[in-house]
C-alpha cells in the first residue's frame, strides 16, 4: 500500500493523525482508563465492546473483532482504499501528498467511474431535456413522481434506439470494450448495442456518490424484461449495494437510525415523493448478508416493507433471518389490499396509518411459519412447532429468545418446558446450527461440504465447473466462494485462497472461506471423489423439486383456467422430472 504515497509522507500523516478524533466524528467515545469505548459502528451491540487506544493509535472490537489503525478505520467505515483515505486524512491535518502514483487497478477504476458519468450525464439530458424523453417524462408524471425526485435520484431515459448509448460515447473517444465491461453496452458482430434501450434508467451510486450501476425499467406493461439491471462489474456488486443508500444516509441520521427497506426503485421513489427520504431498495434482490451489514452502519430500526405476494413474504422471511443473525430486530409492515408500497402511496394513503400496522418481526416470521397447520390438532401443532424453532434458535440474546419460546407455546397451548426441551433437542441434533441457512429450508450443509471439498482438492473443481451447479446453490455467500473459487482455477491452472483474500474481503466472505480451508480430514484414495458426486447428486435432486414444485403449482392454475394445451404441456414436463429425480436418486 505504502508504495502509492512515499513513506515519509504516511509516516507524517500518522504522527498528526490523531484517532481519538477521527473515530469521535462516528463514534460516541469515552474515556475508560487509559483507552476510550463506545458501541461499535460494524456491528449491532448494547454493551460497549469497542475500543480505542490513543496510546497506540488502534481500535479493536471485542465483539466482532474488527481492528486497525486510523487508515483502517476510514477504509471500513467509509468504504474506501487506502489511497483515499490517506488522502482524506491528509487533508484533515494539513499534510501535502505529492502526486500519487496509482495502480493500474486504481488507474481502471477510475477509468470505468467516468465512463459511468458520460453515461448518466446522457441518460439524465434524455429525460430532462431530450425529445425522446417526453414519454419517459409523461409517464413518470402519471405515476406521481416529480421533477425535484428525477433531479435528486438522476433518473434518466435510454432512447428506444439500439445505438443511442454506443453513438455518444464514441463520440466522446471512449474505449467502448471498457463500456462493455461495466454492462453498458453488449457486444455484437462487427460492434455492439445499447442494453438499456427505451427504459427509464435508475443510477445506483456507491457511499461517495459515485455512478456504480444501472437499473431500467420499460415504459407501460409491455416489453420483456420489466426490469433489467446492470451485471456486476469491477465496480458493481448487487449484493453489497443498496437503491438510494447515498441518499438516505444522511436523512437515516436526522430520523434516528430508522431505516425503511423496500424491493422496487418505485417503491422508494413514491416514498421519496412524499418526504419519506429514509428509505433503501434492494436491488431486486433479496436482502443479503452484506446489505444488513451496510444497513447497520447507518441504521438502527429496520422497517421491511415488502410486496404481500408470495414471494414477498418469502423475502420478507429470509430479511429476518439475515437481520436475526446480525442480532437485529426489524419491524414488517404488510400491506394491505394487495398494495405494494408504490400502490399505497399513489392511493393517496397516510405513513402513519401504515406505520400502525408494523408488527414485530419475528412475530411476523412465528405466524408465517406456522400457517398451513392446524393447531387444533396435535400433529398439526407438532409441525408448526418443528418449522418455528430453527428460526427461533437463531435468536443471539437468551432473554429475548426465552421471551419468543413462551410466545410460541402460548401460541400452540403448550407447557413451555415441553418448547424448551424440544429446543434443546433440536439444537443438539444440528451439529452446523449456527451456520445453517433456515430459510429457505434446502441442504446447504451439502453446499457448504461441496465447497469445502473444492478448497480442499482442487483438482476437483473442473468437474463442478463443468456440472454447472454453482447458480442452483442457493446460500448467496456460499455460491459467491464457489464463484471465485473456479475462476480463480480457469485463470491460473491451480487455486490459491491467498491469492483470491482481497476479493474474498471484498465480499465479506473471507472467514467462512478460511474456516473452509482448516476442515480438513483424512480421507481414502477416491474418496474426495466419491463425496464430490454426492453432493452434485444430492443438488441436483434439490434443483428438481423445487421445479416440480413451480410445476405444480402452474397446473392448478392451468386446471383452474380451463387449458388443456398448457395442462398437458406441465404434465408432460413433470413426469420428466420425476424421471430425472428418479434416475438421480438410484435403485
Amino acid at each position: 500500500m505504502g508504495g502509492l504515497i512515499p513513506d515519509e509522507v504516511l509516516e507524517e500523516i500518522r504522527e498528526r493523525a490523531d484517532i481519538v478524533e477521527v473515530i469521535s466524528d462516528y463514534v460516541t467515545l469515552k474515556k475508560a482508563g487509559r483507552s476510550h469505548k463506545g458501541l461499535c459502528p460494524f456491528h449491532q451491540e448494547k454493551t460497549a465492546s469497542f475500543v480505542v487506544s490513543d496510546e497506540k493509535q488502534l481500535f479493536h472490537c471485542f465483539g466482532c473483532g474488527a481492528g486497525g489503525n486510523v487508515f483502517t478505520f476510514l477504509m471500513k467505515y467509509e468504504q474506501i482504499s487506502f489511497v483515499e483515505a490517506a488522502k482524506a486524512l491528509a487533508q484533515r491535518y494539513g499534510v501535502k501528498i505529492p502526486e500519487a502514483r496509482v495502480t493500474a487497478k486504481d488507474e481502471r477504476r477510475e477509468s470505468l467511474f467516468k465512463i459511468n458519468i458520460l453515461a448518466v450525464e446522457f441518460y439524465v439530458h434524455q429525460i430532462m431535456e431530450g425529445r425522446e424523453g417526453k414519454t419517459a417524462r409523461d409517464y413518470l408524471e402519471r405515476r406521481g413522481i416529480g421533477r425535484e425526485v428525477w433531479e435528486e435520484y438522476r433518473l434518466g431515459y435510454a432512447p428506444a434506439r439500439w445505438d443511442a448509448l454506443v453513438t455518444h460515447l464514441k463520440g466522446k473517444g471512449v474505449n467502448l470494450r471498457e463500456a462493455e465491461v461495466l454492462g453498458l453496452i453488449i457486444p455484437k458482430k462487427g460492434g455492439w448495442y445499447d442494453r438499456f434501450r427505451g427504459r427509464i434508467v435508475f443510477p445506483i451510486f456507491d457511499l461517495r456518490d459515485r455512478m456504480i450501476g444501472l437499473g431500467g425499467r420499460v415504459l407501460g406493461d409491455g416489453g420483456e424484461p420489466k426490469y433489467l439491471n446492470s451485471p456486476e462489474s469491477l465496480l458493481y456488486k448487487k449484493g453489497e449495494n443498496l437503491y438510494g443508500l447515498s441518499i438516505a444516509k444522511k436523512h437515516i441520521q436526522r430520523e434516528e437510525g430508522r431505516v425503511f427497506i423496500v424491493e422496487g426503485y418505485f417503491d422508494l421513489l413514491s416514498m421519496s415523493q412524499r418526504g419519506v427520504k429514509n428509505v433503501v431498495a434492494t436491488l431486486g434482490t433479496a436482502l443479503t448478508p452484506g446489505q444488513a451489514r451496510l444497513l447497520r452502519r447507518f441504521g438502527k430500526e429496520f422497517s421491511l416493507l415488502f410486496d404481500p405476494d408470495e414471494a414477498g413474504r418469502k423475502a420478507a422471511l429470509r430479511a429476518l433471518e439475515i437481520f436475526l443473525q446480525e442480532d437485529a430486530f426489524p419491524t414488517v409492515i404488510p400491506l394491505p389490499d394487495g398494495l405494494d408500497p408504490d400502490g399505497y402511496f399513489q392511493k393517496g394513503l397516510s405513513l402513519q396509518a401504515l406505520l400502525e400496522r408494523g408488527v414485530p418481526g419475528v412475530e411476523y416470521a412465528m405466524e408465517a411459519l406456522m400457517e398451513g397447520y392446524d393447531l387444533g390438532e396435535v400433529e398439526g401443532r407438532a409441525k408448526a412447532v418443528e418449522a418455528t424453532l430453527p428460526f427461533l434458535l437463531q435468536i443471539k440474546d437468551g432473554v429475548r429468545r426465552g421471551l419468543y419460546f413462551k410466545r410460541l407455546a402460548e401460541m400452540v397451548g403448550l407447557e413451555e418446558g415441553r418448547i424448551l426441551d424440544a429446543a434443546l433437542k433440536m439444537r443438539k441434533g444440528k451439529r452446523e446450527g449456527s451456520d445453517r441457512k433456515l430459510i429457505p429450508r434446502i441442504h446447504i450443509s451439502t453446499e457448504k461440504k461441496l465447497l469445502e471439498m473444492l478448497i480442499q482438492h482442487p483438482e476437483l473443481i473442473p468437474l463442478v465447473a463443468q456440472e454447472g451447479v454453482v447458480d442452483a446453490l442457493e446460500g448467496q455467500d456460499l455460491r459467491s466462494i464457489a464463484e471465485l473459487l473456479i475462476h480463480d482455477f480457469q485463470l491460473h491452472g491451480d487455486l490459491s485462497l491467498d491469492r483470491l483474500s482481497p476479493q474474498l474481503e471484498e465480499r465479506g466472505i473471507s472467514e467462512m472461506a478460511f474456516s473452509m480451508a482448516f476442515q480438513e480430514e483424512e480421507l481414502e484414495e477416491g474418496m474426495a471423489e466419491r463425496i464430490v458426486a454426492d453432493c452434485l447428486r444430492k443438488i441436483k435432486i434439490n434443483v428438481l423439486k423445487r421445479e416440480l414444485k413451480g410445476i405444480t403449482k402452474k397446473i392448478e392454475e392451468a386446471q383452474a383456467r380451463g387449458d388443456e394445451a398448457l395442462l398437458n404441456s406441465l404434465l408432460l414436463r413433470k413426469q420428466t422430472l420425476k424421471l430425472q429425480e428418479e434416475g438421480l436418486k438410484g435403485p
